[in-house]
């Protein structure tokens, strides 16, 4: 009798006083978003010199929407104000070799998250950095092959191909999650923010940087606005 009394309490115990679903510990803090606006008003570089005698004329990719200069290859990220550091994103990121060009041409890593570089292309690449605090280099691949590398330290990444001079992208390394791309025309959305001050950072290859500190409560939707370069 004791026994059936203490199985009928550990599986009321399980599922809960509604006998349904099992019970679980109370749920997360509602998540909050900011949303607005980034305005690039830089001008795209020109096209760098080559840099070794395998840049010529037949490796030259086709033009591409990716070269810096639009709202487009911004990004806007948020980094959490005191606690402990964000979770590592588990899904990796590819950056693809294609057409003898990096695409896309800039993009976004977590600190620690693995970066994937695909070859689909009909040629060997070598991918590497000389930027401090992520220096590295794939080695030379074939086509078909697809190499990986992680990056310990927030910054930007300068990317190369040893083989082909023109080849070049950028990676914006960050510390956080919290990271979105602004949409074509400038408008972003970054959701799933815990209540809390966090530092919002709007960026970009060429018009630099900008940074304001906001609070979000439970559920809220707030709003910022960057222009960039700052100040114009």
């Amino acid at each position: 009798m004791h026994r059936l009394l203490a199985l009928s309490l550990s599986l009321f115990s399980f599922l809960g006083p509604s006998g349904g679903q099992p019970a679980t510990p109370l749920e997360a803090a509602a998540r909050g978003s900011v949303t607005g606006r980034v305005t690039v008003s830089a001008e795209p570089p020109a096209p760098p010199a080559s840099l070794s005698p395998y840049a010529r004329r037949r490796y030259m990719p086709p033009q591409s929407p990716g070269v810096p200069g639009g709202e487009e290859d911004a990004f806007v990220y948020a980094e959490p104000l005191g606690g402990g550091p964000p979770a590592r994103s588990t899904a990796p990121t590819r950056i693809l070799q294609r057409e003898r060009t990096i695409i896309p041409h800039v993009s976004v890593a977590q600190v620690g998250q693995l970066v994937e570089f695909p070859n689909e292309d009909d040629v060997y690449h070598n991918l590497f950095s000389l930027s401090p605090g992520n220096r590295f280099s794939l080695g030379r691949y074939a086509p078909g092959v697809t190499e990986t590398n992680t990056f310990e330290h927030a910054g930007v990444v300068q990317l190369f191909c040893d083989i082909h001079a023109e080849m070049a992208g950028v990676i914006l390394v960050v510390a956080t999650p919290h990271v979105t791309r602004v949409e074509t025309g400038g408008a972003y959305n970054l959701t799933g923010l815990s209540p809390g001050s966090y530092r919002l950072i709007a960026w970009h290859p060429v018009a630099g940087a900008d940074t304001v500190e906001i609070t979000l409560q439970e559920t809220q939707q707030a709003s910022r606005d960057f222009s960039l370069p700052a100040g114009r």
